[in-house]
């Protein structure tokens, strides 16, 4: 939907035909920018939930789904890009204690903050410190096009079709865990969460989520990059991996050639010919 760090818009065509057919319900656990729901021609489906722990971002696809209220808010804030002053005087309202529990939606907050996040190189959020080093060169092009998203039939449909969630991910799985469900989730990846947000995803709440998974009714595909006790808990001879060679787009990493991990707990079909007869 937008460009953020870690968002998955060169893996959807890759992720997208491994999708179950025949579910009711589509859950993105980490929404993060939510580019595979967009991707997609499987759904919507008669379900379909957004969720992320950064309010913000919740409060950004709670605001989507009233789209022309939201893009008239973006639109006002046009003439203002690339102003620092501007810049800053949004982030610091945005990061500002007194905010941070912020009641949703609040049409004004999303512009707000997506008058920072699309000025910044990748998505990046952690736009609290070195500001500078992260600011797009170019940061009218990828506002405008984000606002114009809102007259676009395709995006408007989907959008009216999302309930937006603000929830630990643990919970959230808990809440809609059905055998006609099915969740993406893509978490901040292992040793690499301070990318993502302030507040760290650490250890052991990777190996709850990885736990919590072994033991639900629906079907999910979790993207992940390899550390060890993914493999302990997730054996590949118990649970379906697949992979495939990605590059970083981090501002602070070259472009490393990495290993993009998708575990299964369900055998897709169109990755029959991978299975042993």
């Amino acid at each position: 939907m937008f460009p953020y760090i870690g968002g998955k818009s060169s893996h959807a065509k890759w992720i997208s035909p491994y999708i179950p057919s025949d579910i009711s319900t589509y859950v993105e656990v980490f929404g993060g920018a939510m580019w595979l729901y967009f991707q997609s021609d499987k759904t919507p489906v008669k379900t379909n939930i957004y969720n992320d722990y950064n309010r913000h971002l919740a409060n950004i696809f709670l605001c989507s789904t009233e789209p022309h209220r939201l893009q008239l808010k973006l639109e006002s804030y046009i003439p203002q890009l690339g102003e620092e002053e501007m810049f800053n005087s949004c982030r610091d309202l945005i990061f500002s204690p007194m905010t941070k529990n912020f009641d949703i939606p609040d049409f004004a907050m999303a512009a707000r903050y997506m008058f920072c996040q699309l000025q910044t190189f990748t998505g990046n959020t952690n736009f609290r410190e070195n500001t500078k080093i992260y600011r797009s060169p170019d940061p009218k092009h990828k506002f405008v096009a984000y606002t114009e998203k809102f007259s676009k039939s395709k995006f408007v449909t989907k959008l009216s079709q999302l309930t937006a969630e603000n929830m630990d991910c643990r919970e959230l799985i808990q809440k809609y865990d059905n055998e006609d469900t099915f969740f993406y989730i893509d978490p901040p990846y292992y040793n690499m969460e301070s990318y993502y947000t302030a507040d760290e995803f650490g250890h052991d709440d990777h190996i709850e989520l990885l736990t919590q998974l072994k033991t639900t009714k629906a079907r999910w595909a979790l993207s992940y990059y390899y550390f060890d006790d993914l493999e302990k808990v997730l054996p590949r001879d118990e649970y379906l991996w697949h992979e495939q060679e990605t590059y970083s787009q981090n501002a602070r990493v070259s472009s490393a050639k990495r290993t993009e991990l998708l575990i299964m707990n369900y055998r897709p079909p169109s990755l029959e010919s991978l299975f042993d007869p």
